[in-house]
């Protein structure tokens, strides 16, 4: 009941935001096992390869907070536990819904055994949204020949 009587004390954009948060992450997390990761470029869009783009307006810094909350709270509540790339593809879309541009950022970088881990993130402007990382560890995986898997 606790999580009930939570989700009843947001608001109706709130609400509305966590119920598309989680429809958006289950959906991404079933593409994302469907599509071989080679193809993961031309179906899930362009991928960042430098800084960000312009600062948010701080008239849409509510809207990227509200949509970052919103995939915090979905993510407490769908199963699977859908990690950084389904988080990030959905918060892109809920954003671009929303009419704000955001910057996807896939990176990898040598885990202790040397094997390549894989990281994703997402960004409007210096404002993160999903995926925080210290950035300088992880080389970007943006140029049209770079291979994901």
């Amino acid at each position: 009941m606790p999580k009930l009587r939570t989700f009843l004390s947001l608001d109706g954009e709130d609400r509305w935001a966590t119920f598309e948060a989680m429809a958006g992450l289950v959906g991404a997390h079933l593409r994302i096992r469907l599509v071989p990761p080679r193809r993961w470029r031309e179906r899930f869009g362009a991928v960042a390869s430098g800084p960000p783009l312009d600062e948010v307006a701080p008239a849409r810094l509510e809207t990227v907070r509200r949509v970052r909350l919103a995939i915090a709270r979905a993510l407490r509540n769908v199963p699977g536990s859908p990690n950084c790339l389904p988080q990030a593809l959905t918060a892109r879309a809920m954003l671009e819904r929303r009419g704000i541009t955001s910057q996807l950022y896939i990176g990898t970088e040598r885990g202790a055994d040397g094997a390549p881990r894989f990281h994703a993130w997402l960004k409007v402007g210096d404002e993160w949204v999903t995926g925080h990382c210290d950035e300088s560890r992880y080389a970007l995986l943006a140029s049209p020949d770079a291979e994901l898997a």
